[in-house]
């Protein structure tokens, strides 16, 4: 009886606060819930939100979203992980306006983080208000706020409370049901698009185990990795559909290879970030270019903010003074492990690392790292809390140093800082490698003091109300009420803004350099500066950040012309393929006249420059000195699809790229193959290709020419695409580096292009098959459990 009263109370309580949880989640997402506003930082406006336009086009329009003939001159979409196309969450772009569908997608992962740290958290015993802090610290901590401009990363993230959650209960209760439940929710990570998180989660619910074995539970090291690994084979053959097309893709990237260490280390971080663990060392600035005021770097890190809450700090510092040195020992060994990741090329270990270690070697952005760094320091932190807040008789007096060290050590560095003005401005200005009499580092002193005014407010409080606890001067529920509202307001305050949140009306209110595109297919080419033709930055006179985001669409960056039915053929995936990534290596290196014939040769019509370019065999178009941009027409453009009488065998790729740029290459009447093609010579060779069907997935063409020729079709070459003359399939060769080409006889034709990829209809074969068996299996076991 009493056991039944116990589990009521713990299921009312739980109840009161998840329903507290989801309000405070509403809450910290007001302004997307009800002012109707979507994020609007880095990649999201030009690469995210264009991409998850393309998926929510194909599956509104009942297609699977196989290709995307707008992007990169045509992209294997499906193959692409980051696009989530079998993210069960995505769905709802079938029946949401998209931009109904980001507010709900953004809404719902963060409940997902939110309650699954809860659920965790009270599976560990934890109080249910601590449990609150817990799943509000991982929710709205900078880690996981900073990744949701990155929604690949965001949306798998969330996912790791569930992970640690289902798989520690499969091995306390190891059975059929909880190993579903476990490799289901590995599943659904898996497809939201980050690998990189994936494989981080597992290496945390990794170390999880070991910690569940090492407190005594009933656990084999076999049965752990038995679990582990049939898990992930179970994950695997479920998501073949997905793995084969990327590994296809994977083949045919730059990635397949080791990425340059330059590269490599792109996004390392700077040791002086990691005070933002407890500190604010940035503020958000919708008057700056990128939106940010840093106070001791010069560029924004990856992971935007580290921040984990003021009672972070207070629940390390216990847990420092309660733990066993072992234990401290292997925590603070592995955090200094992943820090030292992280940091990339700031320490001389990443560099032996990333020559040696394969997988390491194919990873770009060493802060990522940070996602184990931070979920450990978190675990630390409310580890601390919770031994704290037990009844513990055994407990060591110096605890209230403890707790009070945390209030101690900021106010002494305020106050030192407050006597040494001079002091903290030259560690600013050395720190941004700037003047001290810069304006800048003049005011950041001012913010750095008023933040560690507001630190100190904050340790004091958590400090005061424990002390007030502990001596019976408040009771648990009061204590709980208060320290949750304390810990949401200071990470709420924190990082609220960091979700840039703008009216996505701005995507269509200003007029575009391009008002619309032309009735013939063409692409669009854009240049920050000669020296770097690959998308990767832009770069606006001084204006407010959400004239920064409106100008972004309104020049039409890659790849948000999708919106309006733009085509482009610069590639911003991160599998990059091969012939893209040596374009930008010979591009770069050619005269501007030479350029311009490439790209003309290449399908460009309009480039869209933000400088002047040099005269040549381009018309200006317009000049817009607002932004500034330039836009450019390119005199001599192929069309999309023609025919050519005329075959130059080449294989080299570079001698390829060089012989199309050009003066005596004559892309209409010639084509370069990799092996040569027969054609018997014509005095007048006349042809014509109409486009009657243009599809991603489906083109048909109407040719009809008076002698052989070959017809160029100006989409990427990629495996998977056949194609059928008058019915009859036929071999599809390499034309110019990029395209399609197909040798065609004498007389009318149609000619149909169609994608039908063989690692897709091998994944989606083993996928079935594979949840053939687990939904046999799990028949089975239902009537096993039905017979007992």
């Amino acid at each position: 009886m009493g056991k039944e009263n116990s589990d009521k109370r713990n299921f009312s309580s739980d109840l009161v606060a998840l329903f507290f949880l989801v309000a405070l989640v509403l809450w910290f997402n007001d302004e997307i819930v009800r002012g109707g506003k979507v994020p609007f930082f880095r990649d999201l406006s030009s690469y995210f939100y264009p991409m998850r336009l393309s998926l929510a086009e194909s599956l509104q329009a009942g297609e699977l979203p196989l290709w995307n003939r707008r992007v990169s001159m045509g992209f294997p979409f499906l193959a692409n992980l980051q696009a989530g196309v079998f993210y069960p969450p995505h769905l709802t772009f079938l029946w949401l306006p998209f931009f109904d569908a980001i507010r709900f997608l953004f809404v719902f992962h963060y409940l997902t983080a939110a309650t699954g740290a809860y659920f965790l958290c009270r599976r560990w015993n934890y109080l249910p208000y601590l449990a609150l802090i817990g799943g509000i610290l991982f929710a709205f901590g900078g880690v996981i706020v900073s990744l949701s401009s990155l929604m690949d990363h965001f949306q798998t993230a969330v996912w790791l409370p569930w992970v640690l959650l289902l798989g520690e209960r499969c091995l306390r209760l190891p059975s059929g049901k909880n190993f579903l439940l476990f490799t289901s929710v590995l599943l659904v990570q898996f497809l939201a698009g980050s690998p990189e998180i994936y494989a981080m989660s597992l290496g945390l619910f990794f170390l999880d185990g070991l910690r569940f074995k090492a407190e005594g539970a009933n656990v084999t090291y076999g049965r752990f990795l038995f679990l582990l690994l049939a898990a992930n084979a179970l994950v695997a053959g479920l998501a073949m559909v997905q793995i084969l097309p990327t590994i296809e893709l994977f083949q045919q990237s730059w990635r397949s290879e080791t990425i340059p260490y330059v590269k490599a280390t792109a996004w390392s971080l700077n040791p002086l970030s990691l005070v933002n663990l407890f500190f604010l060392d940035k503020e958000v600035n919708l008057d700056a270019f990128n939106g940010l005021h840093l106070f001791f770097t010069q560029e924004p890190p990856f992971i935007v903010s580290l921040y984990i809450g003021a009672i972070s700090l207070s629940g390390v510092c216990l847990w420092l003074f309660n733990a066993s040195l072992r234990e401290i020992g292997c925590l603070l060994g592995l955090i200094a492990i992943f820090l030292t990741l992280a940091m990339g090329d700031q320490t001389p270990v990443y560099l032996y690392l990333h020559q040696y270690v394969p997988l390491l070697g194919m990873l770009r952005f060493p802060e990522k790292f940070l996602f184990i760094a931070s979920a450990l320091v978190l675990f630390i932190a409310l580890t601390g809390l919770f031994r704290f807040l037990r009844p513990d008789p055994s407990r060591r007096q110096w605890t209230w140093v403890a707790l009070a060290l945390p209030v101690i050590l900021i106010v002494l560095i305020y106050l030192w800082l407050r006597f040494h003005m001079d002091i903290l401005i030259q560690f600013i200005a050395r720190a941004r490698q700037s003047s001290p009499f810069d304006v800048s580092s003049l005011m950041i002193p001012s913010g750095v003091i008023v933040h560690l005014e507001r630190q100190i407010a904050l340790t004091f409080g958590i400090f005061l109300l424990l002390f007030l606890w502990k001596v019976g001067k408040l009771r648990s529920a009061v204590l709980g009420f208060l320290l949750v509202g304390i810990v949401f307001i200071d990470v709420t305050s924190a990082h609220r803004p960091y979700g840039f949140l703008l009216d996505p009306k701005l995507v269509y209110q200003n007029p575009r350099i391009i008002s619309a595109p032309d009735p013939e297919p063409y692409r669009i080419f854009y240049i920050l500066r000669l020296a770097n033709l690959h998308p990767n930055a832009y770069a606006f006179t001084k204006r407010p950040f959400n004239e920064i985001v409106s100008s972004v669409y309104a020049t039409l960056i890659p790849n948000t012309g999708v919106f309006y039915g733009f085509d482009y053929m610069q590639e911003m995936d991160p599998l990059g393929r091969k012939p893209y990534n040596l374009f930008l290596e010979v591009a770069r290196q050619l005269p501007p006249e030479r350029l311009y014939r490439l790209l003309g040769a290449l399908n460009v019509r309009y480039v869209n420059s933000f400088q002047p370019l040099p005269k040549g065999a381009i018309t200006p178009v317009g000049h817009f000195p607002e932004y500034p941009s330039w836009l450019y027409r390119i005199d001599h453009v192929i069309p999309r699809s023609y025919i050519v009488p005329r075959v130059i065998a080449e294989k080299e790729p570079s001698k390829i790229l060089h012989r199309l740029a050009s003066a005596e290459f004559d892309p209409l009447q010639e084509v370069i193959l990799e092996e040569p093609q027969p054609m018997a010579a014509q005095k007048k060779f006349a042809a014509q290709a109409r486009i009657t069907r243009y599809t991603n997935q489906n083109v048909v063409i109407q040719t009809a020419l008076n002698g052989s020729g070959i017809l160029v079709l100006a989409d990427s070459y990629y495996p998977g695409w056949r194609v059928y003359v008058d019915g009859k399939e036929q071999e599809i060769r390499r034309a110019n580096l990029f395209f399609r080409g197909v040798p065609l006889s004498a007389g009318k034709h149609v000619v149909e292009f169609r994608y039908e990829p063989r690692s897709f209809t091998v994944g989606l074969s083993l996928s079935l098959l594979s949840l053939a068996v687990v939904t046999v299996w799990s028949i089975f076991l239902f009537i096993s459990r039905k017979k007992k």
